[in-house]
């Protein structure tokens, strides 16, 4: 990359004539005074040095104090110029860039003939010209290593009353779950231990499996893994809304794309910022940016709304297909995928301590949905942006650890790596290897509002920018999922029969017949069940009854129902209950149907999507 410094009292900018096809709006530059004007030729290859010539540009401004900065697309410096698409795209980066960092800048429109009037100051800084190639980032890298040392982020941990603890010192304290997450994440210890159960091969008993047609990370799921995750996503989905509304969040969901124009100032940006695993994808000479989360969709859409401070705070939820391009080695069944479903839920708010006050209520909503309901217990990683932030944070996270009275785990950033929010919480569960799952998370942005530009009309007419609260409760729809198969290997481990909660089991109910008179009893039976919303299937197979039990319990049946001559006789079926470790029970249909319907009242229901005579089915898990 070339740049050429002017040192101006002025400079004026009039676009003339369209030069390329790819151009920005034709927009003049009136008179601007005492500006630093920064000619630059963009380069094959300069995407590597956007953050070096920010940086020379930012010290040849502080060296000549100049009022603002005019960044001037110049072709005429090399040679080896890059595509008018890239070159554009990057330059718009650096003034995005420069204007995140505070300061005033202009662009001379891309893709014009241009006339401009100029006049250069006279002293030895006034022109000033820069080559930021390969050899310029070794050398100034070595030279910002010399003259500073680099400052580190730094562990502490804030204990259920409020006290701050180094890691040494509660590491001698704290609960053993929580020296796990500690020593994963402080100490970068492994963690993990070994059991006598395959998570694996339970994920696929289930019909959660690797597409090996696909790319790595892509799952395929079987008609029985489609019914737990259909389930599970919509469940997600009601809670948002549900739990919203009791916290005083009106929640609008929408639908939108899955790839996102990486040429968008906004979206490189942002991108960006989320570092190496991205997933990208091009099409007709343009590049995409497959999404990592729901928040360019979402983002693109407020942006557009005419906002009120009455309508705050408000929250947009999208069900959304994800990408992440994780390490191959890395990926794993139901947890670490390379596309996955985020159910994601942003909050907007007129400020910062209203994002303090609802994040909060939303912490709320995410304990309650781990503990209470599933029955795992949260250990929190909380994440501080900077050393500054975690001052004027501190009582505010001692009063989290207070809330959940139990430990918290403080990473605070190095202050030089800047952020687009203040605070980020993960919500882990100790999964019965003895690793930390991040399942849910909540997060306060600053940032995002400018980038894209949304912004909202306060009660003194004036435009100001949204706190953006990015929320997940329950985690992806996969990881959902896996807490629900980790709570239910504890069971196995402890001795217990593993089951499913008896919503998301794909089959609820199993019907065996002893003998094939017994057949015509068990369809009146099955039909019942299935007209009163339950997911219910008959084995009518041609094989030993005691395989079909055996089968039954090896898939995790909450109810397998036995019909023989006593339950064709009495009309009461002899059912074992899988939640009471098979212990035999003895119901009337009636009272069966109402014990399920009880038990599932308050969560989504889908009907059975394959034959119910098991006999029409093929072999699959």
């Amino acid at each position: 990359m070339k740049l050429l410094f002017w040192h101006t009292d002025y400079i004026k900018v009039k676009p003339t004539k369209e030069a390329l096809k790819e151009k920005d709006e034709k927009l003049e530059i009136e008179e601007l005074n005492e500006p630093l004007v920064v000619l630059v030729s963009i380069e094959k290859g300069d995407e590597k040095f956007l953050d070096f010539a920010i940086e020379e540009i930012e010290e040849v401004f502080n060296q000549v104090k100049a009022k603002s900065i005019v960044i001037y697309p110049y072709a005429h410096l090399s040679s080896n110029l890059e595509s008018p698409t890239k070159a554009r795209e990057l330059l718009s980066i650096i003034v995005e860039k420069l204007k995140e960092k505070g300061y005033q800048v202009k662009k001379a429109p891309f893709g014009w003939y241009k006339e401009f009037e100029v006049k250069v100051k006279g002293h030895p800084l006034s022109e000033l010209s820069r080559t930021i190639d390969e050899e310029y980032m070794v050398k100034k890298s070595a030279k910002k290593a010399k003259e500073q040392k680099k400052e580190e982020g730094f562990f502490v941990v804030i204990d259920e009353k409020g006290n701050e603890l180094s890691i040494e010192e509660a590491l001698k304290v704290v609960p053993e779950e929580m020296k796990i997450l500690i020593e994963k994440e402080a100490l970068k210890k492994d963690t993990s231990k070994k059991i006598p159960v395959d998570y694996h091969e339970i994920f696929k008993k289930f019909g959660f499996e690797w597409e090996e047609l696909s790319d790595s990370g892509h799952m395929r799921l079987s008609p029985k893994a489609t019914i737990m995750y259909d389930l599970a996503s919509e469940y997600i989905r009601r809670q948002v809304h549900k739990r919203g509304r009791e916290k005083g969040i009106n929640v609008f969901e929408i639908k939108g794309t899955n790839m996102f124009d990486l040429n968008h100032p906004a979206i490189k940006t942002h991108a960006l910022l989320y570092g190496d695993r991205l997933y990208t994808i091009e099409t007709e000479k343009r590049e995409f940016v497959l999404r990592y989360a729901a928040c360019f969709q979402q983002f693109a859409m407020a942006k557009d709304w005419q906002i009120s401070y009455k309508h705050l705070p408000f929250g947009m939820l999208e069900v959304a297909d994800s990408y992440r391009l994780e390490q191959r080695g890395e990926t794993e069944l139901l947890f670490r995928l390379r596309k996955f479903t985020m159910p994601d839920w942003h909050t907007f708010c007129k400020d910062e301590e209203e994002a303090k006050e609802y994040m909060l209520k939303i912490h709320e909503i995410i304990m309650d949905e781990m503990e209470n309901k599933i029955g795992k217990k949260y250990w929190l990683l909380i994440n501080v942006s900077d050393k500054e932030t975690y001052e004027k944070y501190k009582e505010y996270l001692k009063e989290i650890a207070k809330s959940i009275n139990r430990p918290v785990l403080i990473y605070v950033y190095p202050s030089e790596e800047k952020r687009y929010w203040t605070i980020n919480i993960e919500y882990h569960i100790i999964d019965n290897r003895n690793k930390p799952r991040e399942i849910g998370t909540v997060q306060i942005d600053i940032g995002n509002w400018k980038r894209f530009g949304i912004t909202y009309t306060d009660k003194d007419n004036k435009e100001k920018g949204v706190v953006i609260l990015h929320t997940a409760i329950l985690g992806t729809v996969e990881r959902f999922l896996y807490s629900l198969f980790d709570k239910a290997i504890e069971n196995l481990l402890n001795g217990k029969k593993p089951y499913l909660p008896l919503w998301i089991a794909p089959i609820q109910v199993r019907i065996i017949p002893v003998a094939e008179k017994h057949l015509e009893y068990s369809k009146e039976v099955l039909n019942e069940l299935i007209n009163n919303g339950i997911r219910a299937d008959l084995d009518d197979r041609d094989i030993r009854f005691s395989k079909k039990i055996a089968e039954a319990e090896k898939e995790w049946i909450n109810y397998i129902v036995v019909i023989g001559d006593k339950e064709l006789e009495s009309k009461k079926l002899s059912v074992k209950v899988r939640e009471l470790d098979d212990k035999n029970k003895e119901y009337t249909i009636e009272e069966l149907i109402k014990e399920i319907k009880e038990k599932t009242k308050d969560y989504p229901n889908k009907e059975l999507t394959m034959p119910e005579l098991l006999s029409l089915r093929p072999r699959f898990n």
